[in-house]
């Protein structure tokens, strides 16, 4: 083969393999193209400049080639060394500038179906927050049949929960067979080290991106992949409908809707707006207060949406919000663009979709839901926050993409928000306890519509969905069960009483239908991730370790420290908390502002305030407030170990963190009466609040834990466990 033949041949190769189709991910807010252009732009002149510099060697090189090869050979080696640097430094340059490769799993192989040990067919329902106390008083009245035709033919089980038993942790748990070493989620808070500031450990915005991706707009949060990846890859068919903490959708050999974990438009986890006509904000709201006045007939007022990007910087989207007074005590809503919407007193409106400006002809679609609370003496309208339009989603909320939409024709909008049960609303008095619980149920229509879609195709293969409205109504209601609570009321017990009792009784219908579809060929798991419990009395951690000097606050009295540190000295503190149950040491080296020395001081630190904390009582009660704690370094094992908080506390029942302490304040007294509306918890020691496992397999093992449940579903599929999981197989192989 003659020389030149040869120059030709691997250059072309070399081309072939710099121009493959590869993937390119890359996020930009709504309109930050403008900003960059612009920046870009003076740029461009220098970088003529400097393109003009850098050919004199190539002009040298062509010249040498020209004159061994000759002038034909000479132009192709020239233009393929040109492919080699420009394509390597170009691919670099992509990889940084772009966000650094993929944030999602592996393309999820096509493969031969799995040889099944004996299950074609296994279906996972997680029903958040499912106690097993109010379980078997209820099945013991006979409220609860289908649970009971379980119990009695198949396991039914106390769950060993996760520490700490959060939902985000708990379902990583459950989803991966993992301890949270390996998973890397802790709690609903994580802390920066560098900052002390806390970090939401839903979702995470995918801040290299520099381009208008819309699918990579967010990053992967848990560290361990579900079993349903795993059963995937063994070619099971695999359909997971809003499983927590998995966010952005992960790819399966089937459909993919996330659930906790999906921001709203704005990247927010949620904030809705309240259109007033009164004048005075209330101290404490965590809505927006949307106030103005009549003018004759109308309201004019503004929605605010996400920020983007424009001529003039960064601002807040906003869309026109028209009320009209009409007659019989109702009004029609315009916002933006939409069609208008009658409302009543009372009443709610369907889904509202928007779209919001974003710059370069470009709009941000999202959908409303409105709920008119009074419209005399003074209007009260309520909007949701803007969320993702399912129809038309501003970022992926579903494998396959087009998924969200298909599901939206087929069952009607739908709520996409994460935590899609307004509480902070319902807190802040925008919403009657009345209009929260139709909101609840609302939502819990759409996901049985969900369910009865899946459910009704579903032939083979894995089906994986959680219930997680659960959780909110006994977060909300759970006063209606404890006289005891500081702010029970008989009244409101006997109005609401009912609502916690009927979720469980159509969860006990959901579970019908389920057992109706299976067949000996179908294994039928049911879980929750923890149970609940009363919240009676808060305890502020960061408070405690001010009043017994393990952290000094610059206030002038010492104590009242703002939320998010403001007031901390960290040059003589040396422990903080952030999160629900979660205490780090202020340590040299790993934080910012560290004082103490890693090593014999770090541990003798931690095991003085287990001991003490141990010992913590309610001076009123008399009651221990702390049933145990727990270093984090035994807790946990595993890859993201060392991002794990020093000491994670298990309160005891009736006892949870002050919420100012969550975010890094610290109140004056460590314990106060839980006045709040959120009354029911479960951020306490897992002893406390242990989850179910349902059955109509027989599965051994005494004590069941939340981490089997993934081997376990592997284990019904004939699929080993990976060498990662914690968790062990419960299936009964001795049936």
């Amino acid at each position: 083969m003659g020389r030149k033949r040869r120059l030709w041949i691997g250059l072309l190769a070399a081309g072939a393999v710099l121009i493959a189709p590869a993937r390119a991910w890359a996020y930009l807010d709504p309109g930050t193209q403008t900003q960059i252009v612009n920046m870009l732009l003076p740029m461009l002149g220098m970088l003529g400049a400097f393109i003009v510099a850098m050919l004199w060697p190539f002009r040298m090189c062509l010249q040498w080639l020209t004159r061994k090869f000759g002038r034909r050979a000479a132009w192709a080696a020239f233009i393929g060394a040109c492919v080699l640097i420009l394509g390597g430094g170009g691919g670099a340059a992509a990889w940084l500038v772009l966000g650094g490769g993929d944030n999602t799993t592996e393309e999820v192989p096509t493969v031969s179906w799995a040889n099944y040990e004996k299950f074609e067919r296994v279906i996972v329902l997680g029903i958040d927050g499912l106690d097993p106390t109010v379980m078997e008083e209820m099945m013991d009245n006979g409220e609860l049949p289908q649970f009971s035709r379980l119990r009695s033919s198949g396991t039914y089980s106390r769950l060993e929960t996760t520490l700490p038993p959060e939902s985000p942790v708990a379902w990583s748990g459950l989803a991966t067979g993992c301890n949270p070493g390996k998973h890397g989620i802790f709690d609903f808070l994580h802390r920066d080290p560098s900052t002390y500031r806390p970090i939401l450990s839903i979702y995470k915005v995918n801040t290299r991106n520099l381009l208008d991706k819309r699918d990579r707009r967010y990053l992967p949060i848990r560290h361990a992949e579900g079993f349903w990846s795993i059963a995937s890859r063994a070619g099971v068919p695999s359909t997971v409908i809003r499983w927590p903490a998995a966010f952005p959708p992960e790819k399966v050999t089937g459909r993919f809707l996330s659930g906790l974990g999906i921001p709203d438009v704005c990247g927010r986890f949620g904030r809705y707006s309240l259109f007033t006509t009164e004048g005075q904000e209330p101290a404490v709201f965590k809505g927006r207060w949307c106030a103005g006045s009549w003018r004759g007939e109308t309201f004019q007022s503004k929605l605010a949406g996400p920020v983007v990007a424009g001529i003039m910087g960064r601002k807040e989207a906003t869309l026109d919000v028209l009320v009209k007074r009409l007659a019989d005590d109702r009004i029609s809503l315009k916002i933006g663009s939409s069609d208008e919407t009658e409302l009543g007193v009372g009443k709610w409106s369907g889904y509202i979709p928007i779209r919001f400006k974003a710059g370069l002809g470009k709009t941000v679609p999202a959908q409303v839901r409105a709920y008119l609370a009074a419209l005399s003496p003074a209007l009260r309208l309520y909007v949701s926050t803007p969320q993702v339009d399912p129809a038309d989603p501003y970022f992926p909320i579903t494998w396959p993409d087009e998924y969200a939409a298909e599901l939206a024709k087929a069952i009607g909008r739908y709520t996409t928000l994460g935590m899609a049960e307004d509480v902070d609303a319902m807190k802040d008095g925008a919403l009657p306890p009345e209009a929260f619980e139709q909101a609840v149920l609302a939502v819990y229509q759409e996901r049985k519509r969900q369910f009865d879609y899946e459910l009704a195709r579903f032939d083979k293969g894995l089906f994986a969905f959680v219930f997680d409205d659960s959780d909110r109504i006994q977060h909300m209601f759970w006063r209606t069960r404890d006289p005891d609570h500081p702010i029970y009321d008989a009244q409101f017990a006997r109005d609401f009483g009912h609502v916690i009792p009927d979720m469980y009784k159509r969860m006990d219908g959901v579970l019908g239908e389920v057992l109706a579809k299976a067949d000996e060929k179908t294994a039928v798991l049911v879980v929750s991730d923890h149970g609940f419990n009363t919240f009676r009395t808060s305890v502020g951690l960061n408070s405690w370790l001010v009043e017994n000097g393990y952290m000094v606050l610059t206030t002038p009295d010492g104590r009242n420290g703002r939320e998010l540190f403001a007031d901390v000295d960290w040059s003589r503190t040396k422990a903080y908390s952030v999160g629900f149950t979660s205490i780090y040491v202020n340590l040299k080296g790993r934080e910012k502002h560290g004082i103490i020395e890693a090593g014999a001081a770090h541990r003798a630190l931690c095991d003085e305030l287990v001991t003490k904390l141990r010992d913590l009582a309610d001076p009123v009660s008399g009651q221990k407030a702390i049933r145990n704690v727990y270093l984090g370094a035994e807790a946990y094992r595993g890859a993201r170990a060392a991002g794990a908080p020093d000491l994670i506390v298990g309160f005891n029942g009736g006892f949870r963190a002050e919420n100012v302490n969550v975010l890094g304040g610290a109140p004056a007294t460590v314990f106060a009466d839980n006045k709040d509306l959120w009354c029911g918890d479960h951020l306490m020691d897992p002893g406390v609040v242990p989850g179910v496992l349902f059955s109509n397999c027989k599965l051994s093992g005494d004590r069941p834990r939340n981490i089997d449940l993934a081997p376990t579903v592997l284990q019904l599929f004939g699929i080993a466990r990976t060498e990662t999981m914690d968790g062990q197989p419960l299936l009964d192989i001795r049936e």
